[in-house]
């Protein structure tokens, strides 16, 4: 029976869409097949996080059922603070009711108007260039772009484009204080391992604009999570580091722009954190990633749990019967030469193996 794992993306070279939805129905601002950049806002929308409540009926001195023969704004309208909600003329006593604040008029019923309060628009930007291939009508866009693609397996929720630096010579050499100099303001830094907090501060005064690890300790989560800057884990926690084709695939793009998604890892919607490095594609576009391949002989896997991650390698044989881990587990094993080491074959369950694509 074929064996299908997760798909890993470690991808020089692919065709990429990725769908930018604002959370709420708002504006879509671009168009189909406009080119945006990184900080093009391609969609807002404006969120009322506080209401007033205004008593017409009261303010007035008439019968609730009678305010709608006074009212100057109605269900719909703007309104600006201190501008005129309703009035009331008469000869020697006129009435008028003022807007508390500025907002739009929700609704208009029993002698009262609802006010949604005001709000800075929340705006979406578009995170990489692209192209805008779809419009999302009231939601956003689908962008394309070719690129390099590497998954990663946690992220902090947060996003930023920037210039990719590499610090450390060692697949999973530590993060220090030492490393970050102030020509990494504004920089995505690449690191092996980061192993406690003492970088953090170091990060916050350099004002670097983001982080992609290999590894780090799983108790730092929450200070990852406090942090307003990307950081995207690529192959776990532990102190194991950057697998060589991660690291090769970012050393490699040393120097160029990259998008970092810290998006968590979502399986049901297919989203993983992930870096994008757009880049020209020559001649023909390249084909996109794929997902949804079976274990076989001849794939490049990734070992992401287990004494060998993280390790990369070659498929070289499949068990056909399960057989027994050193660790005593029995389950379908398959033999992988990896690339650090390939005379020296290591045998791997299944279940700890992703396609590298």
């Amino acid at each position: 029976m074929a064996y299908i794992p997760t798909t890993s993306h470690v991808t020089l070279l692919a065709t990429l869409q990725r769908q930018r939805l604002l959370t709420y129905p708002g504006e879509v601002a671009v168009q189909e097949n406009q080119r945006v950049d990184a900080s093009t806002i391609v969609g807002r929308v404006t969120l009322a996080k506080q209401h007033r409540l205004v008593d017409i009926a009261r303010k007035l001195g008439v019968p609730a059922k009678q305010i709608d023969a006074f009212m100057v704004k109605h269900e719909g309208d703007s309104v600006k603070r201190d501008e005129l909600l309703a009035t009331r003329r008469e000869l020697f006593l006129p009435h008028d009711v003022l807007s508390p604040v500025e907002g739009l008029v929700l609704a208009v019923g029993e002698g009262k108007a609802l006010i949604a309060v005001a709000e800075p628009p929340l705006e979406l930007r578009a995170g990489m260039p692209a192209s805008v291939k779809q419009v999302i009508p009231d939601y956003g866009v689908t962008l394309e772009t070719t690129g390099a693609l590497l998954e990663g397996v946690w992220g902090n929720g947060q996003d930023a484009f920037g210039v990719i630096q590499v610090v450390g010579a060692g697949l999973a050499e530590p993060l220090t204080p030492a490393m970050l100099e102030v020509e990494l303001r504004g920089a995505i830094i690449a690191v092996g391992v980061v192993q406690d907090t003492a970088a953090f501060a170091k990060l916050a005064e350099v004002g670097v604009r983001g982080l992609v690890v290999g590894s780090l300790r799983a108790e730092l989560i929450p200070e990852l999570q406090r942090q307003t800057f990307p950081v995207l884990v690529v192959e776990g926690f532990g102190l194991q580091g950057f697998s060589l084709p991660a690291r090769t695939l970012l050393a490699s793009n040393a120097g160029r722009e990259a998008w970092v998604n810290a998006q968590p890892w979502d399986r049901f919607a297919g989203q993983r954190p992930e870096v994008i490095i757009p880049l020209p594609s020559p001649g023909q576009p390249p084909a996109p990633p794929t997902d949804g391949e079976a274990l076989a002989a001849g794939l490049r896997v990734r070992i992401v749990r287990g004494p060998d991650a993280p390790g990369a390698g070659q498929v070289i044989a499949l068990s056909e019967e399960a057989g027994f881990t050193a660790s005593g587990v029995r389950a379908r094993l398959a033999t992988v030469k990896l690339d650090e080491s390939p005379a020296t074959p290591v045998t791997v369950a299944f279940a700890n193996l992703e396609i590298l694509e």
